[in-house]
């Protein structure tokens, strides 16, 4: 269900942009699942991190 409230693809990857961010307000994508990934182990670690910190920062932001 959460799929139908994020921007997708033609191919079904989420739309990210740099900060892992989706067009969900507070929902951070990373790795495979997202579009325009390298589809490597490294690369997803990184998304991961990335995506983190930005969770990590949205709910700062929200409280």
């Amino acid at each position: 269900q959460i799929f139908k409230i994020m921007e997708l693809d033609d191919a079904g990857y989420i739309v990210t942009d740099e900060m892992m961010s989706t067009s969900a307000p507070g929902v951070f994508a990373a790795g495979d699942i997202r579009r325009n990934s390298a589809r490597q182990i490294a690369a997803a670690v990184g998304d991961g991190a990335t995506a983190a910190l930005s969770a990590f920062r949205y709910l700062q932001e929200m409280s």
